[in-house]
């Protein structure tokens, strides 16, 4: 077959998808704004399947989920789209605003430079970190350039410490694009996807008052520590380790969570 007829069939068949994709989107919002909440929502878990994911298409599923009622979803939604892009305000307001109307309240998580490490990390995304450090980079050789081939005493200086200044903010900046990243990509936290789940002091159901360790209803956000697989009438259950806050670690059924 000629190749410029394989390339034409190539570019249809590409246009054709991103038409059918953008006509899924649009189907979704406007199923969305009649208020068909449970149509849209499936769209857009279509939509991200078939196309993958974005701040904005996950921000919009929590806005389907929390109009369903379904409190946990819409959660696990909106913390997925502040992953991709932490400084979309309005999923952070739309995730505080449901994280008030759930039963279980935090406590402190951490330390209080982890926690302040943390939210300066969320305050942009790993590529506008990264963005920021390159950019930093190339004010830092254009500084040394002046310190280099300067022709006053003053102009030298300039160079010399602004460029120590912007060499040292460049370190940093790589430092929060790393870690944006691995916050991004971490597996490690999870949501409460069932109405309650009764939390055990071992890996594996309670089997007496003295074993429930606590109790935790759907929205709940636990951080994973580990976690181990619990033979059960000859399966297998997966167990993890939790931690709610610094006060309340036990065991969990992988079964009641959904990993972020």
């Amino acid at each position: 077959m000629n190749r410029s007829i394989i390339l034409f069939l190539v570019l249809t068949i590409g246009l054709s998808l991103r038409l059918s994709a953008q006509d899924l989107d649009a189907k979704a919002d406007s199923a969305f704004s009649t208020g068909d909440y449970a149509a849209a929502a499936g769209m857009y878990e279509k939509f991200i399947k078939d196309n993958g994911s974005s701040a904005a298409l996950y921000y919009n599923l929590g806005n389907c989920y929390y109009r369903m009622g379904k409190l946990a979803k819409a959660v696990t939604a909106y913390e997925r789209s502040l992953r991709l892009d932490p400084a979309n305000d309005a999923a952070k307001a739309n995730l505080e605003f449901t994280n008030s109307k759930l039963i279980d309240k935090k406590g402190y998580e951490g330390s209080f430079l982890s926690r302040t490490f943390h939210d300066i990390t969320n305050i942009m995304s790993a590529n506008a970190w990264a963005w920021t450090a390159l950019i930093l980079f190339a004010v830092t050789i254009a500084a040394i350039a002046v310190y280099l081939f300067g022709n006053s005493l003053i102009l030298r200086k300039t160079g010399f410490f602004g460029g120590g200044i912007t060499a040292i903010l460049c370190i940093i900046g790589i430092i929060f694009a790393f870690n944006a990243r691995k916050l991004m990509l971490a597996k490690d936290v999870a949501i409460v996807s069932v109405p309650s789940s009764i939390l055990s002091t071992t890996p594996r159901a309670p089997q007496n008052r003295n074993e429930e360790a606590m109790l935790l209803h759907e929205g709940a956000k636990v951080k994973i520590l580990d976690s181990i697989s619990s033979p059960t009438d000859s399966l297998k259950t997966v167990w993890y380790d939790v931690s709610f806050d610094n006060d309340h670690r036990a065991w969990i059924n992988s079964n009641d969570v959904e990993i972020i």
